[in-house]
């Protein structure tokens, strides 16, 4: 669940009381701020959690499951109440939801922003519209050109024969700056599938911590 702020901040509020002493002769002094304590200790902080950063942190991993694992139960469940019709990043908060789909709905912006997809075939990536090229934060591609359909995918830009870019289409349509960052992209095999990457770990998979 996504807990109130209120909460949190009650909690907060007992955490600084403890670390402060919360004495009988008046209100402690609080020499330093709960924003510089939260820092890692090798930024001069103690390394204490952002409860609310947390929070969303570890429910934008179920939104991940939600996103990545479409044959586990927790994907189902929510498919068959919240987006039947549609996809996990095209769901609505719909009518009297839960509790906990309003956390994961309220998490999945995170993950939106920290998220891509990963070329594998191209099939199934959208090149004006979908999250692909690895350059924060948008991950989207900015040049703009009417020589192509707005729903044309990836693939066409990939010679299929060579398994490499179209070096000449690429510059027709994309400022130079996007032509490096789409040539460092390494083109799978016509049967590897596209598939959705957290952005900031190596291994492309997500990471409550990364996130936080």
């Amino acid at each position: 669940f996504k807990f109130p702020d209120s909460l949190l901040s009650d909690i907060q509020s007992m955490m600084t009381k403890f670390w402060w002493g919360d004495g009988d002769k008046g209100r402690p002094i609080h020499w330093i701020s709960w924003d510089k304590l939260c820092k890692q200790k090798e930024d001069g902080g103690m390394g204490f959690r952002q409860l609310r950063a947390f929070n969303l942190a570890l429910l934008t991993k179920q939104a991940w499951r939600i996103a990545t694992q479409p044959s586990s139960l927790l994907h189902q469940v929510f498919k068959a109440k919240y987006f039947p019709n549609s996809e996990f990043f095209l769901a609505g908060l719909g009518s009297r939801p839960s509790f906990t789909w309003r956390g994961i709905y309220e998490a999945r912006k995170y993950l939106v922003a920290g998220s891509r997809w990963r070329v594998g075939n191209g099939r199934g990536i959208q090149i004006w519209k979908d999250r692909w090229l690895p350059r924060p934060t948008t991950f989207k591609v900015i040049s703009r050109s009417d020589k192509l359909p707005e729903d044309t995918t990836v693939d066409y830009l990939i010679d299929s024969d060579n398994r490499a870019w179209k070096q000449d289409l690429l510059h027709e349509l994309f400022w130079p700056d996007e032509i490096e960052l789409i040539k460092s992209i390494p083109i799978g095999s016509t049967h590897n599938q596209d598939k959705l990457v957290w952005h900031f770990t190596r291994n492309g998979f997500f990471s409550v911590q990364s996130a936080y």
